[in-house]
């Protein structure tokens, strides 16, 4: 009997030790099984970011290419997220309430019948964006009190930013099916690019400020140290942008054209008054010095990176078609088209001036002069588009104008930013509230630690930090007092990472993140914990805070490190 207890009771262990085990095997097959739930969620918003890349860039760049009336940067923003969300209806909204009614500005909308200025649903639905800082999906957004209100069945509220300027909420309406579908990390990049996007935008336009500035210094320059450069000069320009349209030269190469005629003598500055200046004919020595100015000129230019696309126009508009000018003897095709234009706008103005040693000619007359010298001085094509341009429409018989905005404003501002730049061009690095690295930077430095760690098995770890009573503060405040809430958070985490190789960052509005290189299993839980310490102590005068830590694995891209530590920080709660 006792032998039979026995075996019993051993049957009894086993048979525990089996459900312990399937127990455990279920356990392990349940966490593969949200892994591989978790990875694909990531990687179908890593893809659907890549599209949404893709399609923005290419509707830009035809934005830009097909110049003026196709609608501003924000129409295009809207139009390709309604598109790409399956939406029928949208709006823009800014943060920025520039009238004082205390409500978001609308900064544009497609698909309503009715205006949606006065919709309080996507107001009230855009405010809660705003105050928590997350994704806001609803399949039945109520009533409302304007008749654009009855045009909303469902919505999805997206916030957008920007690190200066534009902030706001784009509000996608009327999906087929709702938007629940629609993953929570593909609207954040929608969001998170919209605002790359306008951001990028915001600052070409600085960029092209600048360069129009340097343009007209220049001409200035050239004018005042140059008493014979003549104002005809820019009274004739617009016939540059006329021959240009008809030798079917695109939008930013017809730009460059007319500032190379506007800064053709900029190397006149570089040429002593006495030789300038001189009131009689040149001797040969003289003449020598003068024809330096093109070289003179396209070195000035070369040295200006907005402007070296005008170096080979300036330094080769001496040139002649049959070879005989200066200063490289170029002949026929040789030259570049900008330098057979300028050559031409050149004598022009210079025929239609007075000179010391003569009279200047009539419009008629010069254009005489220019037919007789086609084929020998000038590319005769040109010379009788140019002749046909002038005799359709003859110069004023006075002009005194300095270099005018709107001479400048010839070739649009979409135009001449162009492909290369806005191709080029990505988010600004940092934070403009914190002064901590972007968004973007961040998943940039994770995307490469992420490839470190994979060559060389060094584990980096993400820790994710939320300002939990932001969206209060916000209420109870304003926005000035939930930005001095980040600044302190972001002065904290400062402190507490002095001296380590952490990159800082503002993840999104409120929540701030951390990249924290050489971190694995062992040593995430304490720098975890350091960091909970230090803001506990932030705890006392300021907001409460969450901090969630995630640790690289093999195979991990950055944004599965980050995806895992917003899980962890969902899962944890405020500090207290």
């Amino acid at each position: 009997d006792e032998r039979a207890r026995a075996l019993e009771q051993a049957a009894r262990a086993s048979d525990d030790r089996g459900e312990l085990l399937e127990r455990r095997l279920r356990e392990q097959r349940e966490a593969l099984r949200h892994e591989q739930r978790l990875r694909v969620r990531v990687e179908r918003a890593r893809q659907a970011e890549r599209e949404w890349t893709r399609e923005l860039r290419e509707q830009v760049l035809r934005t830009y290419r097909s110049g003026p009336g196709t609608g501003g940067l924000h129409e295009l923003v809207l139009e390709v997220a309604t598109r790409l969300s399956q939406a029928e209806r949208g709006l823009l909204l800014s943060k920025r309430d520039a009238d004082g009614d205390g409500r978001l500005d609308l900064v544009c909308h497609s698909g309503f019948r009715n205006d949606p200025a006065d919709s309080s649903v996507a107001q009230r639905f855009a405010e809660r964006v705003l105050e928590r800082d997350e994704i806001v999906r609803e399949d039945a957004p109520g009533d409302g009190v304007s008749a654009a209100d009855g045009e909303i069945d469902s919505l999805v509220a997206i916030p957008v930013y920007m690190n200066d300027g534009f902030e706001g909420v784009v509000v996608c309406a009327n999906r087929p099916g709702g938007f629940e579908e629609l993953d929570d990390d593909v609207m954040l990049a929608l969001g998170d690019h919209a605002g790359s996007v306008l951001e990028n935008h915001r600052l070409q336009g600085r960029v092209r400020s600048s360069y129009l500035a340097v343009v007209g210094i220049l001409a200035d320059a050239v004018e005042s140290t140059d008493l014979l450069v003549d104002s005809h000069s820019i009274a004739v320009s617009h016939y540059v942008e006329r021959v240009a349209r008809r030798l079917e030269l695109d939008p930013a190469r017809r730009e460059q054209l007319l500032f190379t005629g506007l800064l053709r003598d900029v190397g006149k500055l570089g040429i002593s008054e006495r030789v300038l200046l001189k009131p009689g004919r040149l001797t040969p020595d003289e003449r020598r010095v003068i024809e330096l100015h093109p070289e003179i000129g396209a070195r000035i230019v070369e040295r200006v990176p907005g402007l070296v696309g005008l170096a080979p126009g300036i330094r080769h508009h001496h040139e002649r078609w049959d070879g005989q000018g200066y200063p490289d003897g170029l002949r026929g095709e040789e030259i570049p088209v900008e330098a057979r234009v300028v050559a031409l706008i050149d004598c022009f103005s210079a025929l239609i001036s007075t000179r010391p040693y003569r009279q200047r000619l009539t419009p008629a007359e010069a254009c005489a002069e220019i037919e007789r010298c086609a084929g020998s001085q000038f590319d005769p094509e040109i010379a009788a588009l140019f002749v046909e341009e002038v005799r359709r429409q003859p110069p004023e018989p006075a002009y005194t104008e300095s270099l005018p905005a709107e001479l400048l404003a010839l070739a649009p501002a979409e135009e001449a930013l162009a492909t290369a730049r806005l191709g080029a061009a990505s988010a600004a690095a940092s934070d403009n509230v914190t002064l901590l690295h972007s968004h973007r930077y961040l998943q940039e430095v994770a995307a490469r630690e992420a490839e470190r760690a994979a060559r060389n098995r060094r584990p980096f770890a993400v820790a994710m930090i939320e300002l939990s009573e932001l969206s209060m503060i916000n209420r109870r405040e304003g926005y000035a007092g939930g930005d001095m809430a980040l600044q302190a958070a972001a002065r904290a985490l400062e402190r507490t990472m002095a001296g380590e190789p952490a990159t800082i960052g503002r993840y999104s509005g409120r929540r701030l993140a951390v990249v924290l290189p050489g971190t694995g299993d062992t040593t995430a839980p304490e720098r975890g914990a350091t960091l909970v310490e230090q803001l506990e102590q932030l705890e006392r005068s300021g907001p409460r805070v969450r901090v969630g830590v995630a640790v690289w694995q093999p195979g991990d891209h950055g944004e599965d490190v980050f995806a895992r530590a917003r899980l962890a920080l969902e899962a944890t709660p405020a500090v207290t």
